[in-house]
Formats: C-alpha cells, structure tokens, sequence
C-alpha cells in the first residue's frame, strides 16, 4: 500500500491556570527572586500579556468566567460557593461539537457546596468528557480526585504533580485526535507552607524583595511584616513547584510529537495580594489582586513578543476558540482579541469591568464592602457599592498605587470620565448595590443561605416587597441575566 501524506487535524488546546498567581512573580514578567526557567523559557516562545486583568478577583467567579467567557451575573456562580448554572455554554462544549476529545483535571469549585462533593455526571461538568476532578479543597498533600465514573483516587504526594501525570497521560493518549485539556492546579493559593519541602528550604533563607506597597502591619489578619515575608516564601515554593511541573507537561507534549500543532496557555484565575496595602487575598481592585500572567505559545502562529494591551480574563476563552478557528455561540460578555497574541502591537480593549459583587470569606471579616471598578490601559477607578467614588490610580506614574487621586480638583475631569464609564457597564451588566441588597435583587437568597448554612455564617432574610429584576429592568426566573 503506497504511503499518504496524513490530513493535517484541528490544533490542540492546552490550558493550564493555577490559582491565585498574580502577574508580577515570576522571572518573565520580571521577578529576580522567584525560580522560573520553564515558565519562563515558555513566554519567550510566544506572546507576554502584560496587562491581563480578572475581572472578578475571587475563585469561583472568576473560574466561572474563564471557562465560559460570560460575566458572574451571566454564568449565575457570583460568589465563591455558589453553584455555576448548568444551561451556559462552555469551552468544552464549543469544542465538543467540533469534534475535539475535552478534559478536566484539578480543581473545580463550581458545584456550590459540599466542597468536597463528588460532582456527578451531566450538565454540573459543563462537557468535559475525561474527568480527575476534586471540587474544592486547600490541602495540597495526601488528597484525592474522582474520575468520569465517580470513583475516588488517592493522592499520596504533592497534589500538582499527579494531576499534571494524569494530563500527561491524556496527553499520550490522544495522538491522533484533536484534543482540549484543562489542567488547573490549586497552588499557588494558600496554606503557603505546603508546598514540597525541597522548594521551601530553597527559599526559607533566601534575602526576598518585597512589593514597596506592603506596610509594617498587615491589617486585615493583624499579621506583622515578618508574617507576610514569611507567606511569600512559601508562595514563592510553590509557584518554582509548579514550574517544574509545567516543564515537565511540556517536554511530555514535545516527546508525543504534538507540540507544534497544540495552543498551550497558561494564566490564572487572580492574583493574591499578600500584605499590599496591608491586605491578604483577593477580592479588591488593586493590581496585586487583579492583574495575572497570561502566556499563549502556538509554534509557527504566534510569533515571540510581549504585549501591553489590555485583556480581560472573559476574553480568553472567547479568544482561544477564535484562535482554533472556532467561535463562542451567544450570549458571551467577552471579546476576541486573539489578534493581540497573533498581531505584536495589536491593541486589546480600551476598559475592562472590574468588581467584587459580594464581599465574602475574608472580605466579609474585614468588613470589606462591594465595588466595582474600571481598568484601562493607564488607569484604575473603583467605585464602592453604596456609589462612592473610592479610589482612583495612575498605574503609569504610579506603579504600585500608593497615591490616590480621588477628589483632588486637577484629576475631577478624568474621574468623571471614568465615572461615565463605570455607569456605562453598570447599566449594560450589572446594578450596583450593596452586597445583601445585590443578593436579594438578582434572587441569589436561597443559593447564598446554602452555602451561609453550610459555613455557620448568618443566613440573609428576604423582605417580601424587594423587587428581583434584571439589569435593564426584565426579569428571568433565574433572576440572573438570561
């Protein structure tokens, strides 16, 4: 039988995200301190987003949005424990119908709790097909995950590098078929000290510069600057354990002869802010808690560059599909910008969305407020629930915001521009509210008390006369936007 050329298939999709890694620590995006090489040697292959933003810096809804291009409000799972709605279309199903073999592997956090409730089969897995999925837990040694079949796995050691065997696995398995694997690891995310041993020595010792925004007294866990220095050791441990485990997916995915015809990306669902400002966490409009890496490599589509355009992360999956050749259905909130990783100088978006529906968890303790936000190119405004204007940032000047430049009589034209600009996206996506008024407003009381109920934390009452409408004043019986 004479030999064929073979047909040339669908590109690959590898989408690698960890959580709560923000932009600035690691060495490509210019970091002395934290150990790198492979993330590293990976960014330089392809395109650098350098102003890549989560446009809700919490857990659940920003992973909500990662994997379905659609703001919280859109996707229904608002706060962290609140269940994701299983009628919205996700990465996986696009791929799906086009014919791609789609997996999962690591942590979830969209099926509301229990945290460590065995998904089940259906629409709750949003498509994927292949499954080594633990819902939700921050215990990175001696763990677990459930397969496709519900069946549970024991994970002896440090939980990132069994997930990234089973994306090898899946990786060897498929030569042959186009492919779409999400791989999330829950490092780096705290406890900071559980990282592997070999990794926190390496930096137990280490002389650490830290952010010129963290103060002496980090308020909202009364911890001292020490505390802090020690945290970011251990999240440096972890991040340097990622990495060699993104080397080896890597060299896995190059020794299967499928890396030149695969989209690999890695990025995050926010970033932590760990002592600036004297915060810990998530949930606020500062850079160290909204600005992530994002990293795509493609051989042969995507030249070698870095970019400061600016890019949402509800713009990603929208974005990815486009880059396959493929398109997110509607209703979608984010953009394809898959021209700012293929086209070097190619603009992004002139303002992304920023907010915090709900304070929760650690807001919530620190008597945090709800806000929303807008970031452009140059600068952030924040905005607090009850419409106060609270902060206003020239991230060019002034790097590390540490100088506010709300009603200051110079800047009242520029806030009054970004003001209109947050009305704009209020009015399109959104009501702002605060927090307990958002979640009576948009029908979220049951959902919430849920996961109150399940946390020993007080339960939200209804007043019978609240109005429950959608932002342009219809209504849905989910409550959320249709």
């Amino acid at each position: 039988m004479p030999f064929s050329r073979p047909l040339v298939r669908a590109p690959n999709l590898l989408f690698v995200f960890s959580d709560q890694h923000r932009w600035c620590d690691l060495g490509c995006y210019g970091n002395v301190d934290v150990h790198t090489p492979h993330i590293d040697a990976f960014a330089a292959a392809g395109a650098q987003i350098g102003q890549c933003v989560a446009n809700s810096p919490l857990c659940v809804p920003a992973r909500g949005t990662l994997l379905t291009g659609q703001y919280p409000l859109r996707h229904g799972a608002v706060s962290n424990d609140l269940p994701i709605r299983t009628d919205v279309v996700s990465i996986a199903d696009v791929l799906g119908a086009a014919g791609y073999r789609t997996g999962y592997i690591g942590k979830w956090h969209l099926a509301g709790v229990p945290r460590e409730q065995v998904v089940p089969a259906g629409r709750g897995r949003l498509g994927f097909q292949e499954w080594k999925v633990r819902n939700c837990s921050h215990t990175y040694f001696k763990t677990h995950y459930h397969d496709e079949l519900d069946r549970r796995h024991d994970v002896p050691g440090y939980e990132p590098v069994a997930q990234t065997d089973l994306a090898i696995d899946f990786i060897r398995r498929h030569p042959s078929v186009p492919w779409g694997l999400v791989l999330s690891w829950g490092p780096p995310h705290d406890p900071y000290q559980e990282a592997p041993e070999n990794y926190l020595a390496h930096y137990r010792n280490k002389p650490l510069r830290e952010r010129r925004n963290v103060g002496d007294i980090i308020h909202d866990r009364t911890l001292s600057r020490a505390d802090a220095l020690n945290d970011l050791r251990g999240y440096y441990a972890h991040i340097s354990a990622l990495d060699e485990q993104f080397g080896r997916l890597l060299a896995a995915l190059e020794a299967s002869g499928q890396a030149e015809n695969t989209l690999v990306v890695y990025t995050s669902d926010h970033g932590d802010m760990l002592g600036s400002h004297g915060f810990t966490n998530k949930q606020l409009p500062y850079e160290e808690a909204v600005r992530v890496p994002l990293l795509v490599r493609w051989p042969g589509r995507i030249p070698a560059h870095a970019s400061d355009a600016l890019f949402g992360l509800v713009d990603l999956p929208v974005s990815l599909v486009g880059l396959l050749g493929l398109s997110f259905p509607s209703p979608r909130d984010g953009l394809d910008l898959h021209r700012v990783f293929c086209q070097p100088g190619a603009a992004g978006r002139d303002a992304c969305y920023l907010f915090d529906y709900i304070p929760a968890h650690q807001a919530y303790h620190r008597g945090g407020e709800a806000w929303r936000a807008v970031r452009t190119p140059r600068f952030t405004f924040a905005r607090k629930g009850d419409g106060a204007d609270w902060l206003l940032f020239d991230n060019d000047a002034d790097p590390w915001q540490l100088d506010n430049r709300i009603g200051r009589p110079e800047f009242a034209p520029l806030q009054r521009e970004l003001g209109r600009r947050i009305d704009a996206f209020i009015a399109a996506h959104d009501r702002l509210l605060p927090g307990d008024d958002f979640i009576r407003h948009f029908d979220l009381r049951e959902a919430w008390n849920r996961s109150q109920r399940h946390f020993n934390l007080p339960l939200l009452a209804d007043p019978p006369s609240f109005s429950k409408a959608t932002p342009d004043g219809s209504r849905s019986e989910a409550g959320l936007i249709p």
